[in-house]
């Protein structure tokens, strides 16, 4: 179990700054994810969800506070809160507010440690527009 938890406090401490070669490596390739406030389109594969995360990471400066983290061999739930706040001049995201925004994560986990899947939960409303 401890394989499939370091994967998952690793993308809940710091999704924003993880390579693709990291998503690869701890993610199997049908990976499904699902932010579920939005239209619950899933994403699937490490590849589309670094590229949809990295649109996030290039106007916002997050950082990650991981306050629970538990689970079973093959599902872990992560609360979180990911602190936003507005990068240099210049970007979409300057002209708006930093703000806090808490999230549950649900994370299913193989027999190998890889995550298959994972939906984020939060209050759309903790956004700043």
């Amino acid at each position: 179990m401890s394989e499939g938890i370091d994967a998952v406090r690793r993308i809940c401490e710091g999704w924003n700054e993880m390579t693709l070669e990291e998503w690869r490596s701890i993610c199997t390739p049908d990976v499904a994810y699902q932010n579920m406030p939005w239209d619950r389109t899933t994403i699937t594969g490490p590849d589309a969800i670094h590229q949809t995360l990295e649109g996030f990471a290039g106007n916002w400066n997050v950082q990650m506070e991981v306050r629970q983290l538990d689970g079973t061999a093959n599902v872990a739930f992560a609360e979180r809160v990911e602190h936003f706040s507005p990068k240099s001049a210049g970007s979409e995201a300057a002209a708006k507010e930093p703000f806090d925004l808490p999230v549950t994560g649900v994370f299913e986990i193989t027999d190998e440690g890889k995550i298959s899947a994972w939906r984020d939960y939060f209050d759309r409303r903790a956004m700043k527009s």
